[in-house]
């Protein structure tokens, strides 16, 4: 049996080598996808929208990252109209009472969709279909206006999280005029 010290050094040495074989430049080949559909979100926020985050249940951990994340008060930048949708709002769902949930959307949000990430083999996920302006990152299908990913890529994490930060940086690029959004 071997010293925790020598097991953690191969174990920090085998993930080091797999983050090395990680292709850092795979957004980069999915821009001619990517790039319009974060321009049709920034634009969305940009003409008075506000997206509610929301994901399938195992992408729970990347919402929680992303709300605590986006609008903290140590960012010296402006806030964004991006909340996590509400455990309330949800039951409304789950009791497929959708009227409902869209009448007090409707009372709450000037304009509003949904930014899902996950499967869509769920109530949240065919809510935010049905909501045209909806930012869709989709597990395992490609649809419409939509960023597809593969639940079975063993870096999918990685992927989401950068996804996320290139996401944040474009989103106040867009903000800050740095390069041109036209409405949609």
């Amino acid at each position: 049996m071997q010293h925790i010290n020598e097991w953690m050094l191969k174990a920090l040495r085998a993930d080091m080598e797999s983050l090395q074989r990680m292709p850092l430049q795979w957004l980069e080949f999915e821009r001619n996808n990517w790039s319009p559909l974060i321009k049709r979100a920034i634009a969305f926020m940009l003409n008075g929208g506000t997206f509610l985050l929301c994901t399938d249940s195992n992408r729970r951990w990347l919402q929680y990252y992303i709300l605590s994340k986006l609008n903290t008060l140590s960012i010296q930048r402006p806030y964004v109209p991006i909340y996590g949708l509400d455990e309330s709002l949800i039951k409304l769902l789950d009791s497929h009472d959708y009227q409902a949930l869209q009448d007090v959307l409707n009372m709450s949000y000037r304009s509003y969709a949904l930014w899902y990430i996950g499967k869509t083999d769920n109530k949240i996920a065919q809510f935010a279909l049905e909501i045209s302006e909806s930012f869709l990152w989709i597990l395992d299908e490609t649809l419409e206006h939509s960023f597809t990913l593969s639940s079975t890529d063993h870096n999918l994490d990685f992927k989401l999280i950068q996804a996320y930060r290139i996401f944040e940086q474009a989103l106040f690029a867009g903000i800050c005029g740095e390069f041109h959004i036209e409405n949609f």
